[in-house]
């Protein structure tokens, strides 16, 4: 009988804490790394690193910042800047086998890209996009650093559309 009182206890906490996990925004334990700075946040040092070719960093560059644009919390693309890096990229002019090129090496970039990358790059965007940005300045007006979306550890990959739409 207490066997089975036990056991009957472990089970509810466990269904309990597994509870409150997904009611959270996101683990406790990732807060110490989603910071401004490459040093302690390694999503962003990896994200800052540029690709071996222009067209596939310039593709990069315009998808994370739409990404960023519409997954963190408050924040939101700077079109007209936006507009004006695309043109001085001549992103219009990526075609052919650059294009192909550049979409294989922007999906192999952020090939693993899932709610933990984006907390901390949402975490880091003033890093990469805001008045200063390491990759573009400018093209992010930046807001809480936390995406809008809540955890959920039952599926934490998000699927990114890569290329021209």
């Amino acid at each position: 009988m207490r066997m089975g009182r036990f056991l009957g206890m472990l089970a509810l906490g466990l269904l309990g804490s597994a509870g409150l996990c997904i009611a959270d925004e996101m683990p406790a334990f990732w807060a110490k790394s989603m910071t401004n700075d490459p040093a302690t946040n390694s999503y962003l040092a990896r994200t800052s690193k540029p690709l071996p070719d222009h067209d596939a960093e310039t593709m990069r560059i315009v998808t994370l910042v739409k990404v960023l644009g519409k997954e963190c919390r408050g924040a939101s693309v700077n079109k007209k800047a936006l507009k004006a890096f695309m043109k001085s990229a001549n992103y219009a002019g990526i075609k052919g086998k650059s294009y192909d090129n550049a979409v294989f090496l922007t999906q192999h970039s952020l090939k693993y890209f899932d709610y933990r990358m984006l907390a901390h790059l949402c975490a880091g965007s003033d890093y990469l996009f805001g008045p200063q940005g390491h990759l573009a300045a400018g093209l992010i007006k930046t807001g809480k650093g936390k995406p809008r979306t809540s955890y959920d550890p039952r599926n934490p990959y998000l699927r990114i559309q890569v290329g021209k739409s």
